[in-house]
């Protein structure tokens, strides 16, 4: 009896510094995992704007467009689901009538693509 009682303070102390352990790597991976879906939804948002709309649906200016498809270089994980979505625009606006501003849309297109196919 008395063996156990002399280490109960080293078992209490083990029983915390596990307890702590634990909770610090649950912590860390919820942080984790927090950050994944904050990514997520910023590579959505850009690809949304990319397109042409924003999330709620509204056209936006060709110049945040052009902005966003620069931006997505920076969602390199992304790259399988943004490249056909790159290719596949870019072949629709090929097919539209263009005017002296899609330059700077294919020039986004193409820099884009070129980045995220490395």
């Amino acid at each position: 009896m008395e063996e156990i009682l002399k280490y109960t303070s080293v078992i209490a102390l083990a029983g915390a510094a596990i307890s702590f352990m634990i909770g610090l790597i649950k912590w860390i991976d919820q942080r984790n995992r927090e950050q994944l879906q904050k990514e997520y939804e910023a590579f959505h948002s850009m690809v949304c704007i990319a397109s042409g709309v924003d999330e709620c649906g509204r056209v936006v200016k060709m110049a945040q467009q052009v902005a966003a498809i620069y931006q997505l270089q920076v969602y390199k994980q992304y790259a399988f689901a943004s490249l056909p979505v790159l290719e596949l625009m870019r072949f629709e606006y090929e097919q539209m009538a263009q005017d002296e501003r899609s330059k700077h849309l294919f020039k986004a297109f193409d820099t884009t693509i070129g980045v995220l196919k490395q």
